[in-house]
């Protein structure tokens, strides 16, 4: 390949810029005329550039190329497409000459210039302007890649020379990354606006210039020492590659650069520091490793380096040797996880070279200066590890879809954790199990260790070895030496962190938070200082009761008996650390525990045994196999695994505070994210009890051993049902309740102030659960045992009246429920005053009784009062205060209201932007699928349809009801209550038949059993068969409508007893509605109405119903 550059020869192309630019010279100066004499400027400069290229190889050849070798076959790409880019310039710089030149004559003959013959306003004018543009981008491209080939194809001896040719080409190679970014741009500018553009050739030159920047390495790589291969199974890790290739993009900077990988043991720290140095060992001439475990391994390791460089074999001659060398080198130090060790006395010194760390503890990323400066390696992402296992584990191609399913399963088992898939996969691949069998085998082989590890002829040394030689347990080696080096540690916070470690095992492995383990130590003594409070406060009620009632005798006995019982039991079994030794004050206390907390725990990050989710809030967690190891571990026998599972139960019970106290926003948020931890350790205590019975069996002892249920345990009871009830999981927190108060009422008898107390706390799960029939009937006999036991004014009477009252309200007993509220109401007053929160529900739950009754004005009065004495009080975030704000903003959609308030339409705007409020707090502290949150969400769909958004309203209650059925059950009455709204919305929208289904539905008795009882009638159930006459109404079905009202005034008469429900305003409206359709019948039809008679309770609801179906498929046979 004599003269390569031959063709790049430009003096015809430059002739004709130099003529164009000398013409564009006669034209007037405007934007026009500079912007294109700058464009040909520049292309003019870089083909001048070329024609010199080509002039100086011809006379002095620098580029000796060999046929057929590397550098040939990356450069004739290049000279072929520059040669073609400068012909395609020339065809566009001709015409464009003779334009200007016809333009320049014109202008200097005085002649006028129309302006659709204007130079701009040529049709062929912004291609030629937008592809000599082009050009002009691509041929500095191929330019700067030709300069990059000729510098690479140089070879130097000395270490200076060839650092020198280092920094050029490095240069060269980071113009060359900005000149074909600029010229990808504006191809796509030019393919964009110039549709006839034939981009062939541009798309030629900028494909030959990338191939450059793959094969041009920025150095020679003479060293590359690392322990072992990369797997071949390594996959995925790209955005963490990536991250490595950014800080260490420069490596002839002029300071050491380096970078910190972070992450739990297993993670594939190591592997990716591998990877990184293998696939960019071109940009360092030497990749060294060092052992970083421990300082005589790092010395070692130094040692094999200097014996490299040729020097003495020890620590200081390699440092020295690296820190002389001008050609850049990547040291990866590997695992400096010993808290001994000190990163810096295993730097190099200097300001040269890259150095990569991997370690478990993040406090070094400290000394990390490249790029991000450090990396958290966390878990595989799921799609990454699901194709690392099957690699690993050779599943031949294409992967059935049982394999995929099988390794998902494993990968989520085990964290994602590469170090523990791999293992997982060489078991598959050896045959020890299959995929699907892998995680049950996985657990019965721990099982069995375990068993044999503290069975009665155990060898422990042999056992240990086992765990040690069985590859299953490979990945946990690392953990369990971090375990053992903590154990044997005399310092505090290392045997704090130990039981930390057994505690968290039981908690659920994410979201561990500082405070609830902070509130686990102070809560008992708030609870101490608040009994006192309360003592305090009910001695001054009880001065306000006229003639208050002795405890009885009976009583007093069985508390003292209580008494002497609970000093014989052991406290709750908290964690060293959270415990008050000292009997130290609560501010005292509270630092204490933070600080030994805080230091506990810091351990544990640093071997990232833990890791700290938030560093502001205090949120850790930990990975799913440390997880499961500490807990499982072969050492810990059942009864220890027992032992730390009460402890963990003990401390997130110690954590909640018992009702009615902690009830600030905090706390409240505090308790809802419990959850997932209550539900892991009850899951955990119930396996183990499994467990020890069946152990108890196999042992079989002299007398059976009964789990026993004391005071504990009715404690634990009662706040865990707490956040399942504040949580929506109102059968659990049921279930929890009942235990806990059967317990109560034996031991102290069921007038005791806590047993009372505990059926108050019942009772409001059963009403959550719309179990008003057990609420009615539970109350009524506690109310008699308040009574009798205590009086008609005492508190304890009056909570418990206020919850009957409104229990009987949800049954439609509206006037018994109003006379009990209107009497409790003023007896709350006298003993609490009127801005106290008990006074301001006991206003709210009268307020729900008149809004039931339709005095609508009188409701909203005292809502109002309401909503501004609990915002006042308790804030206007408080859930108490968003409850009132609903309250009234719901009060304001009315039903056949007979004087409507002319500034309802207002009212129902403000009520719109008011629910939306409450919506978005309940959905940010309680979760978008909480039954409350569902509920605000209803009331504002109801709205919505008030003020004429009936599509938005309709959209809105469907997605709710999907929820709502999923997670609360289709016979809740808040559920029928959003079916019922869904139904009167849908008539406004004209869709009667799906109405007419939803209505029938909705009449049907069944549902409401447990509401009223097999008896009764429910007022929802009489409010749907109005809502249903009136919708048959609409479409002229008189007859059903009719029977339907009448239907309506049998239930009503009998809601309430007495007669009552004729009182309701509804039933003159019905009285009314009667005779109009009876006279809308008279008139349409022959149709001869039957008289009403009294024992007839309208035709049976199944057959009505029956009769409708029918009727719409009919309907839906003739459409078709």
């Amino acid at each position: 390949m004599s003269d390569p550059f031959g063709s790049l020869s430009a003096g015809v192309l430059l002739n004709g810029l130099n003529e164009t630019l000398a013409a564009l010279e006669r034209l007037d100066v405007d934007a026009i005329t500079t912007g294109l004499s700058e464009q040909l400027g520049d292309l003019k400069a870089i083909v001048e550039d070329f024609d010199k290229l080509a002039i100086d190889e011809r006379r002095n050849t620098s580029l000796h190329v060999r046929p057929r070798s590397p550098t040939e076959r990356f450069l004739q790409p290049l000279i072929d497409s520059t040669a073609a880019v400068l012909i395609e310039s020339g065809a566009y710089i001709r015409p464009l000459h003779s334009s200007i030149q016809v333009t320049a004559d014109a202008r200097e003959q005085g002649l006028w210039i129309e302006s659709e013959r204007r130079l701009e306003n040529q049709p062929w004018y912004l291609e030629t302007s937008l592809a000599l543009g082009l050009h002009t981008r691509i041929l500095r491209a191929l330019f700067t890649a030709i300069k990059l080939l000729k510098v690479q194809h140089l070879s130097f001896t000395d270490e200076e020379a060839q650092f020198t040719s280092l920094k050029a080409r490095s240069s060269l190679s980071c113009r060359l990354v900005n000149d074909l970014g600029l010229a990808r741009k504006t191809l796509s500018l030019i393919t964009e606006e110039a549709v006839n553009y034939d981009a062939t050739i541009a798309v030629e030159a900028i494909t030959a210039t990338e191939a450059v920047t793959l094969h041009v390495p920025d150095v020679v790589n003479r060293h590359f020492v690392i322990p072992r291969p990369i797997r071949a199974c390594f996959t995925g890790r790209k955005t963490e590659l990536a991250k490595l290739d950014a800080a260490f993009h420069d490596v002839t900077k002029s300071t050491q650069q380096r970078f910190i990988i972070f992450g739990l043991g297993g993670s594939g720290k190591t592997e990716l520091a591998f990877k990184f140095a293998n696939e960019y060992k071109d940009k360092f001439w030497g990749v060294f490793f060092i052992d970083g475990s421990s300082r005589e391994n790092a010395s070692s390791s130094y040692a094999e380096i200097a014996t490299i460089g040729g020097v003495e074999p020890n620590e200081k001659a390699a440092k020295n040797w690296l820190t002389t060398r001008d050609l850049p080198w990547l040291l990866i130090i590997d695992n400096v996880d010993d808290e001994e060790t000190n990163l810096e006395e295993l730097l190099p010194g200097g300001d040269k070279g890259c150095v990569l760390v991997t370690t478990r503890n993040p406090s070094h990323m400290t000394h990390g200066n490249a790029g991000d400066r450090y990396l958290e390696l966390l878990a595989m992402e799921p799609k990454e590890a699901e194709e690392l296992i099957l690699r690993a584990a050779e599943e031949p191609r294409p992967w059935a879809q049982a394999a995929i399913d099988s390794a998902n399963s494993i990968c989520k088992a085990l964290g994602f954790l590469p170090l523990a898939l791999v293992q997982a996969a060489k078991a598959i691949l050896k045959g020890i199990c299959d995929w699907p069998n892998y995680l049950s085998s996985y657990d019965r082989e721990i099982r069995r260790i375990r068993r044999n590890y503290h069975g009665r002829n155990r060898s422990i040394t042999r056992d240990k070895k086992r765990v040690d030689d069985d590859s299953s347990f490979t990945v946990f080696s690392t953990y369990e030496i971090l375990y053992r080096n903590l154990e044997d540690s005399p310092r505090e916070k290392c045997q704090d962190a130990v039981e930390l470690l057994h505690v968290f095992s039981f908690f659920h492995f994410q979201n561990i938070r500082l405070d609830v383990l902070i509130n686990a130590a102070i809560n008992p003594l708030k609870e101490e200082q608040q009994q006192r409070q309360d003592s305090e406060q009910e001695r001054e009620l009880h001065k306000k009761l006229q003639s208050p009632r002795r405890k009885p005798w009976g009583m007093f006995f069985r508390e003292l008996r209580a008494y002497f019982s609970s000093q014989m039991t052991t406290p709750p079994p908290l964690p060293g650390v959270l415990r008050n030794r000292e009997n130290l004050g609560l501010e005292d206390l509270e630092d204490e525990v933070q600080d030994r907390l805080r230091a506990a725990l810091s351990v544990l990050v640093e071997r990232s045994l833990v890791t700290r989710q938030e560093r502001s809030t205090g949120r850790y967690s930990m990975h799913r196999l440390i997880h499961k190891w500490v807990r499982e571990r072969p050492e810990m026998s059942t009864s220890h695994q027992a032992l730390w599972c009460q402890v963990s139960m003990a401390t997130i019970s110690s954590s909640i505070r018992r009702p009615p106290h902690g009830d600030s926003e905090p706390e409240n948020q505090a308790r809802r994210e419990l959850l997932p931890h209550i539900t892991h350790v009850r899951e955990c205590q119930a396996e183990l009890d499994k467990t020890l019975a069946e152990n108890a069996l196999r042992a079989k002892p002299l007398w059976p051993l009964k789990k026993t249920y004391g005071k504990l345990q009715v404690d634990q009871d009662v706040r865990f049902s707490r956040v399942y009830e504040e949580t929506g999981h109102f059968e659990e927190a049921r279930d929890l309740q009942q235990r806990a108060l059967e317990y109560v009422s034996v031991r102290l008898g069921p007038d005791h102030p806590i047993a009372i107390s505990l059926s108050l706390l019942l009772t409001k799960t059963l009403w959550l659960m719309c179990e008003m029939e057990k609420v009615v009937r539970r109350m009524r006999a506690t109310h008699q045992l308040c009574v009798d036991t205590w009086g008609d004014h005492h508190p304890l009477t009056l909570d418990v009246t206020e919850t009957l009252g409104s229990a009987l309200s949800m049954q439609g007993k509206y006037t018994d429920a109003n006379a009990l509220h209107v009497a409790n109401l003023e007896k709350m007053k006298r003993l609490y005053g009127d801005k106290h929160q008990k006074t301001l529900e006991a206003t709210r739950n009268l307020a729900r009784v008149l809004n039931r009754r339709m005095e609508y004005n009188e409701a909203s009065r005292l809502f109002q009062i309401v909503w501004e004495g609990m915002k006042e009080t308790l804030g206007p975030t408080h859930l108490q205060t968003l409850t009132s704000l609903e309250d009234l903003s719901s009060s304001f959609v009315r039903h056949e209201e007979d004087n409507p308030d002319p500034n309802l339409g207002e009212r129902l705007l403000q009520s719109r932007a008011d629910l939306m409020f409450v919506y978005e707090q309940r959905k940010e502290r309680l979760g978008k699928e909480h039954p409350y949150t569902l509920l605000s969400r209803l009331f504002l769909a109801r709205v919505e349809s008030a003020v004429g958004n009936n599509k938005e309203a309709e959209k809105i209650i469907r997605e709710g009801l999907e929820v709502a059925e999923r997670n609360i059950g289709p016979q809740h009455l808040a559920v029928l209550m959003a079916k019922c709204i869904h139904a009167e919305v849908l008539v406004k929208l004209k869709r009667f038949s799906e109405a007419e289904r939803l209505f029938y539905m909705l009449i049907d008795r069944s549902w409401y059993t447990k509401t009223v009882g097999e008896d009764s009638d429910h007022p929802d159930r009489l409010a749907n068969i109005w809502f249903l006459a009136m919708c048959l109404e609409q479409q002229g079905k008189w007859e059903k409508a009719l029977e339907l009202c009448r239907e309506f005034l049998v239930g009503i008469e009998a809601i309430g007893g007495r007669g009552l429900g004729m009182n309701h305003k509804m039933y003159p409206k019905v009285m009314k509605k009667i005779p109009e359709l009876e006279s809308k019948l008279a008139e349409g039809s022959s149709f001869k109405t039957q008289p009403f008679r009294d024992n007839e309770k309208g035709r049976s609801v199944r057959v009505m119903i029956e009769e409708a179906w029918v009727e719409d498929i009919r309907t839906d046979e003739i459409l078709v």
